[in-house]
């Protein structure tokens, strides 16, 4: 059962009271000493680490070092969301051993894609002298509708 807080309008005594939902709707809670009806307050949220923000540790004690990322953190959700933030890729996600020559063979087949890409407005370019015409030919409509150029420029390579 949730905890309700009732403040009184008058004399701004307040109390926390225990109750259900529907009982905390239809009761009136009298001041003790006014003998009014006390009003119910909102409650607060609980600070937890999924309902907050992600900085929702500030102000609070860091209770460990992490050597890994430079400073105190509070657990390792948080380390890890560092460490993502700076690029770097967690052990557990590499997965296989191939990983790194996987993800180098995708980046340089992205790459030879953007300097094919390059290379047609260049060439367009020098043939026509019209900037519109190469961008046209090199980069087409139906790419930059169906995403296919966000896909191939998504990343710094």
């Amino acid at each position: 059962m949730p905890l309700y807080d009732f403040s009184c309008p008058k004399c701004g005594d307040r109390k926390e009271h225990l109750m259900s939902f529907n009982r905390s709707q239809t009761v009136e809670v009298m001041c003790d000493k006014c003998n009014i009806a006390k009003i119910k307050m909102p409650s607060l949220i609980g600070k937890t680490a999924t309902a907050w923000h992600s900085n929702w540790t500030d102000g609070m004690a860091h209770n460990s070092w992490s050597m890994s990322a430079g400073r105190r953190v509070a657990n390792k959700r948080e380390e890890e969301k560092i460490m993502n933030a700076k690029g770097f890729v967690n052990e557990k996600d590499l997965g296989d051993s191939h990983w790194w020559e996987d993800n180098s063979a995708k980046l340089q087949e992205k790459a030879k894609a953007q300097d094919d890409k390059t290379a047609l407005y260049n060439k367009v370019l020098k043939e026509t002298g019209d900037a519109a015409k190469a961008v046209e030919k090199a980069f087409p409509a139906k790419e930059c509708l169906d995403g296919t150029l966000d896909n191939l420029y998504s990343e710094k390579i």
